[in-house]
């Protein structure tokens, strides 16, 4: 045709050109979303770092978990952390039928009266504010990262940004203690207790067994005063003080071994049929000529926990008494040249010298009962009974009052009054120092 081949000129010009930009759309999307996840991941892997770091501080050291997330993060991002990233906190408790479960709270966290929760189907969060007082489990890390394409410019696209967040909580987070522990319980039930202060001092101790992991957590059941140790009820009371030599007269102090999945005393204890259920069932009060003796039972818990349990794990001793000692095995009943605070001080010092972990309760030490030392002499002459138990607790304690502030300091040393709703308080306690103890941190999602 006349002009047919002159008309078709040029165009394979523009099929090239044409092609170019689909070939180099192919090659921004392939290369720069590469680029982009690249950047993406980098920043995920810093913030998990970040936010694992910082969540091992908290709920003790707010200030410290978010300087720590921070610094981690950095360190793990190549060539510095974008100055976006920002630490904030929450609480993470578990869900129960699509509302937080409240008996996690505050024994897990705290994020205060007029939380809003957020839940997926296992666990639920709530905004938290160390800096209004909120105790709080959960660190998050956010940030965005820009990252410039090499080929999208070719196509208008210069950049692209992700957004990343990491979460990582401290404890149980909404299922059961993760960290393995060895734990000893010592539970008072000398005469000053009242029946219902026993069967309330049962149920805390039902708490931690229910709360912790046969498989994970080993623990062992000590009792103020001593037991028979054998028989049908392993608790039942001695009549007597009696002896305290180790290891001999070490199941009247601790009469139920270490016990778990593995453990000498090897059963899934969260069944109501085992020996530590039944143990911690028949509790009963000791006769009225046993007085309080706070200096035998420790070194007889810290022998069960160095000699029968796991090397290399740790190792935690949960004490709960009412009053003051005035009693001890060594010293005799009520001699007056004998230190009872003294030495039962003593006995925890050693303890904790040997890695364990000491918390303390004070029960009912709220008033008139909170007594001063009967030591005549020494650092604890004139010393009431809670500022003995926050001595003998790790993590330098402090009494400060009681309940007053001591329950939500930070520290080893808590305390609750005998009034209504004892029972649910103390139970909340027991598991908040339990928690303390096999507190790991893990990455969790946001709901």
């Amino acid at each position: 045709m006349p002009g047919g081949p002159r008309r078709e000129r040029g165009q394979i010009m523009i099929l090239f050109v044409l092609v170019l930009v689909v070939i180099m759309g192919f090659a921004a999307l392939v290369i720069d979303v590469g680029v982009l996840r690249n950047a993406n991941q980098n920043l995920w892997n810093a913030l998990d770092a970040g936010a694992l770091a910082g969540a091992s501080q908290l709920p003790d050291d707010p200030a410290k978990a978010s300087s720590m997330a921070l610094q981690y993060a950095d360190l793990n991002y190549p060539g510095g952390l974008p100055s976006s990233v920002g630490a904030s906190f929450r609480c993470t408790v578990g869900s129960s039928g699509g509302a937080h479960r409240a008996s996690d709270v505050p024994s897990v966290c705290d994020p205060g009266l007029n939380a809003t929760w957020i839940c997926n189907a296992t666990i639920c969060t709530a905004v938290c504010f160390p800096s209004e007082g909120d105790a709080c489990n959960t660190v998050v890390l956010a940030s965005g990262v820009t990252t410039p394409y090499q080929f999208g410019p070719a196509i208008g696209v210069d950049s692209g940004t992700a957004a990343v967040t990491s979460a990582a909580c401290r404890g149980p987070c909404g299922a059961k203690p993760s960290g393995p522990v060895d734990l000893v319980l010592i539970v008072d039930r000398t005469p000053s207790m009242e029946d219902i202060d026993v069967a309330n001092a049962r149920a805390a101790s039902h708490a931690v067994r229910l709360q912790y992991d046969p498989a994970d957590q080993w623990i062992a059941f000590g009792m103020i005063g001593p037991s028979q140790g054998s028989g049908s009820c392993l608790t039942t009371p001695a009549p007597g003080l009696g002896t305290a030599n180790i290891p001999s007269d070490l199941r009247r102090w601790v009469p139920v071994g270490l016990s778990g999945i593995g453990a000498p005393r090897n059963e899934s204890y969260t069944s109501s049929g085992s020996t530590l259920a039944q143990s911690m069932t028949c509790i009963s009060k000791s006769p009225g000529t046993v007085a309080t003796d706070l200096e035998d039972p420790i070194p007889m818990a810290a022998y069960e926990l160095l000699n029968n349990g796991r090397p290399g794990i740790t190792k935690g001793i949960i004490l709960m008494s009412d009053g003051q000692p005035n009693n001890s095995v060594d010293g005799g009943r009520f001699t007056p040249t004998y230190n009872y605070c003294e030495q039962a001080n003593a006995s925890a010092t050693a303890a904790k010298d040997a890695g364990i972990e000491i918390f303390t309760i004070g029960f009912g030490l709220d008033g008139s009962d909170n007594l001063p030392c009967l030591d005549a002499t020494g650092p604890f002459a004139g010393r009431r009974a809670t500022q003995l138990l926050a001595s003998m607790a790790s993590d330098s304690s402090v009494d400060n009052g009681c309940p007053g502030t001591s329950n939500d300091d930070g520290d080893h040393y808590f305390c609750v009054p005998k009034t209504d709703g004892a029972s649910a308080n103390l139970s909340k306690l027991f598991k908040q120092a339990a928690n303390a103890l096999a507190g790991g941190t893990r990455l969790i999602q946001l709901p």
